[in-house]
């Protein structure tokens, strides 16, 4: 995440670029990631690079509650 005061100036688009230039460079394949609903501005940035939405569910197991 990028903090709200820088938000709108490219850095998050930048760490993305790089982010997924250092996994073609060790071999990955695929890059996934995950991202709230609500994040309609991350999840329009995604896209934007080329990230295609997936449908997934995501579970967690809270070890507090158990």
């Amino acid at each position: 995440m990028v903090d709200i005061a820088a938000r709108g100036q490219g850095i998050a688009a930048a760490l993305t670029s790089h982010a997924l230039r250092l996994a073609r460079e060790a071999g990955a394949r695929t890059v996934d990631l995950t991202s709230r609903p609500d994040r309609t501005a991350a999840n329009r940035l995604y896209e934007r690079l080329g990230f295609e939405a997936r449908e997934s569910t995501g579970y967690r197991f809270s070890l507090d509650d158990a």
